[in-house]
């Protein structure tokens, strides 16, 4: 048999599988270069969700930081003085971003895993920087809840929101 020009030489009954797991091997490595950092140096969020009870993780996603998040990720990987107050500023950062498409996300996640319904979520997250340590590399517990800077605090006790 002779290679034809430009084309797989695969049976003709046999493309149409050939087509779709080609274009599922490209989709699950766009997948994983999404959640590791790329050459701009920003960090990458990949966000886990589970249940309370049960305590497995399911990967639900992943976002890219700004140069904001890669200062603070940086500051955090350093392990300073103001390491904690980097984390929590991330903590804080990520919860949020979840907060405020949080029943996009619950629906979808319902869709993808069905063992989660009717049941409490709890989310996390995993940092993908260079430089952290094993330890600062494991999976972070948060509370998703609207982000309120420090004027809010203080016209929702003014103005009694």
């Amino acid at each position: 048999m002779t290679m034809k020009k430009g084309k797989p030489n695969v049976p003709p009954q046999m493309r149409g599988a050939y087509k779709r797991n080609q274009q599922l091997a490209q989709q699950r490595d766009a997948m994983i270069a999404a959640t590791q950092p790329g050459a701009d140096g920003l960090p990458v969020f990949n966000l886990f969700v589970r249940t309370k009870v049960a305590k497995q993780w399911y990967p639900c996603g992943s976002f890219k930081g700004d140069e904001r998040s890669a200062a603070l990720a940086k500051s955090y990987a350093d392990g300073g003085m103001f390491s904690g107050m980097s984390k929590s500023q991330m903590d804080k950062g990520v919860s949020g971003s979840l907060f405020r498409d949080l029943d996009k996300l619950q629906g979808a996640l319902l869709r993808q895993y069905p063992q989660l319904k009717g049941k409490e979520l709890e989310y996390g997250y995993k940092l993908a920087f260079e430089g952290l340590s094993e330890e600062q590399g494991k999976i972070a517990v948060i509370e998703v809840k609207e982000q309120s800077g420090v004027l809010d605090g203080v016209l929702n006790n003014l103005f009694g929101k």
